[in-house]
């Protein structure tokens, strides 16, 4: 691995790059319409039961009953 001629320089752009991303209020992945096909089909429907039971019998972890997220 090559490192960085001015390491220094290239942590504060980089950091500044996070920065920019962290402010941002759209995300930042555009997302491909022709997925939508997707939206009704359930993919795996073995999985989906296993997880569906899984949270039955377990529940969510703690840090998603407690925290708010926005969508």
């Amino acid at each position: 691995m090559k490192l960085p001629k001015y390491p220094l320089i290239e942590y504060q752009k980089t950091m500044k790059v996070i920065t920019e991303i962290k402010k941002r209020k759209v995300p930042i992945v555009r997302v491909d319409n022709s997925l939508k096909k997707y939206d009704d089909k359930i993919l795996f429907p073995d999985k989906l039961g296993k997880a569906n039971e899984m949270l039955k019998k377990i529940g969510l972890p703690k840090q998603w009953m407690t925290v708010t997220h926005h969508a």
